[in-house]
């Protein structure tokens, strides 16, 4: 295996390990609500939650903890990657809990994405959910 591709293999592994919880139980972020294939009404209100994971405001960069975000209608980001602000990635940095998005009637798919401290997504199965509602 190249160095470079032996050196990301190693990132990626520590990554993941960041996001275990004290107890070893792995990291997970989800959607309380809406439920995946629900019709709701705007503004949509949304609600997270986060097991063996500390939700926190943006800023430090600690092991097994961070920020939430919502991409809207775009595929959640590589593990990795530092997530964008901008009208389709929406940041919660204040370790929001809960939001209101105002989204056009229609289908909508959304991703919840956990990231660290400097808004770099995080490794790992649970790092994100993806749901998909319709907005009346």
């Amino acid at each position: 295996m190249p160095r470079s591709l032996s050196l990301f293999a190693l990132l990626l592994a520590g990554l993941a390990a960041a996001c275990q919880g004290a107890a070893g139980a792995a990291a997970r972020v989800r959607f309380s609500a809406p439920a995946d294939g629900s019709t709701v009404s705007g503004p949509v209100h949304v609600t997270f939650a986060a097991e063996s994971f500390t939700v926190e405001p943006a800023g430090e960069v600690k092991a097994g903890a961070g920020h939430l975000h919502i991409m809207v209608d775009t595929d959640c980001l590589t593990a990795g990657t530092v997530i964008p602000n901008d009208e389709t990635h929406l940041h919660y940095g204040k370790a929001q809990l809960e939001a209101e998005l105002d989204l056009a009637p229609g289908p909508h798919t959304l991703c919840l994405q956990a990231a660290d401290g400097a808004h770099t997504a995080l490794a790992g199965e649970g790092m994100t959910h993806v749901i998909e509602i319709t907005v009346e």
